[in-house]
Parts: C-alpha cells; sequence; structure tokens
C-alpha cells in the first residue's frame, strides 16, 4: 500500500479560522471520499482561486509566468505527488520532462498545484499518506469552503478590517458603484482592495437572501 499512488482533484479552497490569513486546499482523491487538506498562504490561495473561478487578471501571476516558460521550452509537467516532511509540512515531488530527459523537482504543495492547475497535470499521494491524514467528507464538509463558484476568497486585510470595525467604508455605495470599484482596482493589480470590496459585495447579497 505504500507506494500505491491515488490521484487527487482540488475541490476547493476554505479560510483558515485558526491561522490568521491561512487558508486550507482541500484535495480529494477521485475514487473515493477521503479528503486532504493543506495549509497554503494568502498568495497562492488567490492563483488557485482565479483557476477556480476562471478569473483573468490583467498581468499574468507567478504561476501563469511560469506555466509560459515551461510551454515556450518544450518542457512538459508530467504529474506530481504530494508528500509529508517529517514535521509535519506538505511538500510536493514534480516530475517535468523535456524531449527524453526527465527530472523530478522538489516544490511547496501549494505551487505544484496552482501550476499543475495550468497545465492540466495529473496530482497525486500515496495510499498511506492518504488514509493517514485524510478525512472523510462527510465529516470535513466547512460551510466557509469555497469551490468553484461566483465566490471569491477574502483577503487579509479585508478580513481584518471586517473583523476590527463596526462600519464598513463602503457603507454609502451602491452595488453598481462597488463594482465599478473592484474593476479599477483589478485593473490597477490592487488585489487586496479588490478582495475588500468584493467580500462587501458578497456580504450584501448575503443579507439580501
Amino acid at each position: 500500500m505504500e507506494n500505491e499512488l491515488v490521484r487527487l482533484k482540488i475541490v476547493g479552497i476554505t479560510y483558515n479560522q485558526i491561522e490568521n490569513g491561512m487558508y486550507a486546499m482541500v484535495l480529494e482523491e477521485e475514487d473515493g471520499s477521503l479528503r486532504l487538506p493543506i495549509i497554503i498562504g494568502y498568495n497562492e490561495a488567490q492563483s488557485i482561486e482565479c483557476m477556480l473561478q476562471k478569473i483573468k487578471t490583467p498581468r499574468p501571476l507567478t504561476h501563469e509566468f511560469t506555466s509560459e516558460i515551461l510551454g515556450a521550452f518544450d518542457i512538459v509537467m508530467e504529474s506530481i505527488v504530494i508528500k509529508q516532511l517529517e514535521n509535519g509540512i506538505f511538500t510536493a515531488d514534480v516530475r517535468f520532462r523535456q524531449g527524453e530527459t526527465t527530472c523530478v523537482i522538489d516544490a511547496r504543495s501549494s505551487d505544484a498545484i496552482a501550476l499543475a492547475m495550468r497545465t492540466d497535470s495529473p496530482v497525486f499521494t500515496s495510499r498511506e499518506l492518504l488514509e493517514r491524514c485524510g478525512i472523510d467528507r462527510e465529516s470535513f464538509a466547512p460551510k466557509n469552503l469555497h469551490a468553484p463558484s461566483r465566490q471569491s476568497i477574502p483577503a487579509r486585510k479585508a478580513i481584518e478590517r471586517v473583523k476590527n470595525s463596526d462600519s464598513s467604508p463602503y457603507e454609502g455605495e451602491s452595488i453598481e458603484s462597488l463594482k465599478r470599484m473592484m474593476e479599477e482596482a483589478v485593473r490597477m493589480e490592487d488585489y487586496e482592495k479588490a478582495g475588500e470590496i468584493k467580500l462587501e459585495i458578497e456580504k450584501r447579497h448575503s443579507d439580501a437572501d
């Protein structure tokens, strides 16, 4: 069982209420119910979220840039295998091929997943790791899981401003005005501000429901 590989799919991202400013990337075995949550940072969560929501940023993010380099030099990302170090940190072996030459490079699991999503590369882990660290979907179905949808992950500063303030700086703005402001923030690559405005829009839609 130790050497058996299990293919995984990403099912979404959830905000980690325990570790401030961190997110959990949730992976799940393709032919089963075990889920593997991996703690990642905001930048990686944003990159993965853009792929989940099919968001096109005005300028390429780091993982888009990297995938373009791979394509320009005919380098194929064949697969990634999620592993766990002795200290509990998840990492990944990424297998690349260029012509007849192959190599395996160590990477952070979040970077490997973000790049795999852009290159349609398969993601695996060992059956042993999944059964040791995995959680059944019935036991791990967080309400704030951001699966592919129109929702977006909240930015770190936006979360803190919402938590530490009784009022929103956008109270006097209409929904249409907020959407224009959000588009302008994205155009200016101010993703923290765009995330804050997006959070305000989603809050209003939630209150309306």
